[in-house]
């Protein structure tokens, strides 16, 4: 699954919950909450584009999707080693 840095940047900050039995996700946040089953969602965004929105993506991050983490991993740059006074 790929994902645009945009919607995986709104990914992040939502609230992902499993279904009581297991056949989907509840995501919530914004302006709602809304139903992820599989790689499809009822949001309004993915029924027009058809492709991956922030909460089939909230639902790879909470998974462990290798792809959707390589992502974020090119999104979120490594911190800075901060310097030590030993260092000096």
């Amino acid at each position: 699954m790929t994902a645009d840095f945009e919607r995986l940047a709104r990914a992040i900050h939502l609230d992902v919950e499993t279904i009581a039995n297991g056949d989907g996700w509840i995501v919530t946040g914004g302006s709602g909450s809304h139903l992820v089953s599989g790689s499809a969602c009822d949001c309004i965004d993915f029924g027009v584009r058809g492709t991956p929105c922030k909460h089939v993506l909230a639902v790879a991050l909470r998974r462990g999707d290798p792809d959707v983490l390589e992502t974020l991993r090119l999104l979120v740059p490594l911190p800075r080693r901060r310097r030590s006074p030993s260092d000096a």
